[in-house]
């Protein structure tokens, strides 16, 4: 048997590289459970050492269904790279001042939103997103209660995790910050959060902010899943800001107060468009419910998008029944054979679905049930 960390932990296979480490599956010794080991490079890596401080320090105030959960977190020293018995990354407990590697001990995952959204044979049901989007709604509130008061900062489909019964957890929380709402004068990075599902105000260079960041990825995060593709797909901040200004219509006064006092808000001069009248060309397939819940999300002024505690009261969510389990099962992680990136953090719920998937159909011509 392949052991590491002192023996602790038994290899059994790698998920995935990332932009900061790779994603090793293995069986904590100590109980027989499957777990993900999410080993990050830090030696003279400032952008890594302060992305796995911000996750050990928000994972430590969670403790909520819909968030992953932190279980143990490992160092492996510089001087000590070289494996252990017969496999490992350096014994547990041998920590020096400058570790080579540190390892976040989490739980494994099966699939993630992203897999979800390019499923071509998942069901074109509206409970499927509807499951997922009162978990994540859930998970964001909790984030956001003056108690936990996190900012994640980096939602978006890859890091939106699915367990094999369909429940949601939100994981990398290397960008994540904790929110003072009571210090009108603090201010945050704007760099932040990746472009597509990055709010207007972020790539204005906005350094003061507040969790309708979060609100504004959760919408397009809502979007793309009907429509199979990003509702926002920009190459560059500047492109990103025009294709919202297509939808959204250039700002004003009216539309956003004080968004001309922004860092970059006078740096680039845009056409003036007027906002589109008819949402249902640009998210076609959902039901007026859900473009309604949509729309409360994506909205050029902060001030107004919809928090997720209000968005949990929305029709589409209380209009309709809340089930245990729905007739899909998510493609799994260790299935994709490398096709697909894996995600950062990666989760595990060992029971599967009873219910099969139904028969594939071809996407674009799919129709929504709106049940």
């Amino acid at each position: 048997m392949s052991t590491f960390y002192g023996g602790k932990y038994s290899f059994i296979k790698r998920l995935g590289q990332g932009a900061y480490g790779s994603v090793v599956k293995a069986k904590d010794l100590e109980n027989g459970r499957a777990v993900a080991i999410k080993q990050i490079a830090l030696k003279g890596d400032v952008a890594a050492q302060l992305r796995v401080f911000r996750e050990v320090q928000s994972l430590r105030h969670c403790d909520h269904t819909n968030i992953i959960r932190l279980l143990d977190i490992l160092w492996s020293p510089a001087n000590q790279q070289q494996r252990s018995d017969n496999g490992g990354a350096g014994e547990l407990g041998e920590q020096s001042p400058t570790p080579l590697f540190v390892s976040l001990v989490l739980d494994l995952a099966d699939s993630s939103l992203r897999l979800v959204i390019e499923d071509e044979q998942r069901p074109q049901l509206e409970l499927i997103p509807r499951h997922y989007f009162v978990q994540m709604l859930y998970g964001i509130a909790y984030l956001h209660d003056e108690h936990i008061g996190i900012m994640h900062r980096d939602l978006k489909p890859d890091n939106i995790l699915v367990t094999v019964r369909n429940q949601v957890r939100i994981a990398d929380f290397g960008l994540a910050c904790i929110y003072f709402p009571d210090d009108a004068q603090r201010t945050y990075e704007h760099q932040v959060a990746t472009r597509w599902y990055r709010a207007p105000e972020l790539l204005f260079g906005a350094i003061q902010y507040s969790p309708a960041v979060d609100l504004w990825a959760l919408g397009c995060i809502f979007a793309e899943f009907f429509n199979g593709e990003p509702l926002f797909a920009g190459k560059t901040d500047i492109e990103q800001l025009t294709r919202l200004f297509v939808v959204m219509g250039t700002p004003t006064e009216q539309s956003w107060p004080g968004w001309q006092l922004l860092p970059d808000a006078n740096k680039v001069m845009f056409d003036v468009v007027e906002p589109a009248n008819d949402w249902t060309k640009i998210v076609p397939s959902v039901s007026s419910e859900g473009l309604q819940l949509i729309r409360s999300l994506i909205q050029l002024n902060p001030c107004i998008r919809s928090s997720a505690l209000r968005c949990l009261q929305h029709p589409f969510f209380t209009h309709h029944p809340q089930y245990d389990q729905i007739p899909y099962q998510p493609p799994l992680l260790e299935q994709m054979g490398g096709r697909r990136k894996v995600p950062e953090i990666v989760f595990n719920d060992s029971r599967r679905m009873e219910k099969k998937m139904k028969p594939p159909t071809n996407k674009k011509q799919a129709q929504w049930h709106k049940s």
